[in-house]
């Protein structure tokens, strides 16, 4: 069985939606996380379910994602 020495997240590109209205997490915390993990961003005018709310603008980031991989 293969052991992992590096976390995926170190070699390949991460993206982060930030959900600008967000009351659940903070916009700011989500900001600081995607720094720290150095993923591409997005803002996104919406509430913590962006992904219900906004499937358009998430799914073009995913598309991004996927071709970017």
């Amino acid at each position: 069985m293969p052991t992992t020495s590096v976390a995926a997240w170190h070699r390949k590109p991460s993206w982060y939606a930030v959900s600008k209205n967000d009351r659940t997490i903070d916009p700011g915390l989500e900001r600081f996380m995607a720094r720290r993990m150095n993923a591409r961003t997005i803002e996104v005018d919406a509430g913590h379910l962006s992904l219900v709310t906004h499937p358009e603008v998430i799914t073009r980031l995913i598309l991004r994602a996927a071709a970017d991989s």
